[in-house]
């Protein structure tokens, strides 16, 4: 690999897109195998607010969720649409969000709209060929430009430079980066993808494109789609690359041209739904199908949840729901704790459970600003915190209104106060039967709005439920 291409890989990751590739990682390393992981998932998501909204939001749309289902929560959508396909989705928003976020150069835009536009194509061409992953074609085709999307987010001087070698010497596009460079925008987008652990796939795709593979030339000749029709959908080679698609797809051309034009203008309301939409303008559509409503993000942009009277009916719906079956506890705990983090508009929520004897709480899970760091850092022994003491006895909910008053004096040791690092919280028992099994804790620290007898009141309806769901699933069969 060149010294220079590494330099630039270490120049986006590290200094330029380091949001983006914390996001990649953490999600990466969630494995899909048991409870935990879903959890997991879930939490990455919840972390942000704009990405929560845009995940429920494609969870819900016909493409996703054909029955109407109502998807309320993060966890329920990584139920009832499948740990993988949130995993892929959520993988494609972090990409999009962090380089339209980095700058909106119009080079970067036209290369998103180009890369999403070939993205919406190269999915239904495997959706058309029956794929069972049509959303991991859809991620490689996304992809194929990031490292060219990246240069241009970051560069300065080398990125005009390279267009006048294009232009005043003819030199193709890949000789001019090699010159300029030292190195191709592909292998850029290789090098940038390995090191995040993203998309073998588009690896084959770029280094081995003739490939007798179905996925790779879905991948290929949606690109060559959108590259063309960016600027005719009449020209001589759009024409060529439909016919090539027609070949492939086994349809006739006229049918397959006016699907691809469907699916282009399916591209805006999909560029809509994962909050793209500046790239809309630079999509191969009619004028009229351009017509972009940003109402639906701008709603999107609080950075604490506020309280949601609907979601929270919607929420406690589907606990009541769970109650007809045998849900997993955690799925039971994760909803209650995403119903108080986003329904109630608190800024940290945590599942606290009681260790084997009885001496000490630990944090399991948290919602939240900071949570991993908050879940580790949750740790008391009941023995220094009464507090603990008299919640498993009255059984019941509280609100801490001064962790410096009376309600708190004798109660929470230095430590306590320490972490918690706030003057008031609410906390809920949780119990099988007359055994206490952990506690559920609740608070706005990080934004230090204060608490109200309102949003109390739905924490204790939360927790209530909690307790009435748990105990269903202790009941013996």
């Amino acid at each position: 690999m060149p010294a220079s291409l590494d330099t630039w890989i270490n120049r986006i990751s590290e200094q330029e897109l380091p949001v983006f590739k914390y996001t990649i990682h953490a999600i990466n390393d969630v494995v899909a195998s048991d409870d935990t992981s879903t959890a997991e998932l879930a939490q990455i998501i919840l972390r942000d607010a704009t990405l929560t909204a845009r995940i429920l939001r494609v969870a819900n749309s016909p493409l996703y969720n054909p029955s109407s289902s109502a998807i309320n929560t993060v966890s329920r959508a990584i139920v009832f649409i499948g740990f993988n396909l949130v995993r892929d989705i959520t993988l494609s928003l972090a990409v999009i969000d962090a380089l339209l976020s980095s700058h909106e150069k119009q080079r970067v835009l036209q290369l998103m709209a180009r890369g999403f536009h070939a993205a919406v194509q190269a999915r239904m061409f495997a959706e058309q060929r029956g794929d069972d992953n049509p959303e991991i074609v859809f991620i490689a085709a996304l992809l194929y430009h990031l490292g060219e999307i990246a240069f241009y987010c970051v560069s300065e001087n080398e990125g005009e430079q390279i267009f006048r070698l294009v232009e005043e010497s003819g030199l193709k596009e890949d000789m001019a980066q090699k010159e300029v460079l030292g190195f191709t925008f592909d292998q850029l987008t290789v090098g940038l993808t390995r090191g995040w652990h993203l998309s073998d796939l588009l690896h084959s795709a770029i280094n081995q494109p003739s490939l007798n593979n179905p996925r790779i030339k879905d991948i290929i000749l949606s690109q060559k789609l959108a590259q063309a029709t960016a600027k005719s959908w009449n020209s001589a080679q759009s024409t060529k690359i439909i016919q090539d698609i027609s070949r492939h797809l086994h349809k006739s051309i006229e049918v397959t041209r006016h699907e691809l034009q469907d699916t282009a203008n399916h591209a805006v309301e999909m560029a809509r739904l994962f909050g793209a939409s500046a790239i809309i303008p630079y999509l191969p559509v009619l004028q009229q199908t351009r017509q972009a409503s940003t109402d639906e993000e701008t709603s999107e942009q609080e950075t604490f949840p506020q309280a949601d009277h609907l979601l929270q009916l919607n929420i406690l719906r589907d606990l009541a729901g769970m109650l007809e079956g045998k849900p997993n506890l955690n799925l039971v705990l994760e909803t209650i704790l995403e119903g108080i983090y986003r329904g109630t508009g608190m800024d940290r929520t945590l599942f606290a459970i009681l260790s084997p004897d009885r001496r000490r709480l630990q944090g399991k899970y948290a919602l939240g600003q900071d949570n991993r760091q908050f879940v580790t850092r949750f740790q008391f022994l009941l023995d220094k915190n009464p507090l603990f003491h008299s919640l498993f006895a009255n059984r019941r909910p509280t609100w801490i209104k001064n962790t410096q008053g009376d309600d708190a004096i004798g109660k929470m040791d230095s430590q306590m106060r320490l972490i918690l690092a706030c003057k008031a919280f609410y906390l809920s028992p949780l119990f099988i039967g007359s055994k206490p099994i952990g506690i559920i804790y609740a608070d706005r620290q990080p934004s230090d709005r204060p608490l109200d007898q309102e949003s109390f009141e739905s924490f204790r309806h939360f927790c209530l439920q909690a307790n009435l769901v748990i105990q269903q699933l202790a009941a013996p069969a």
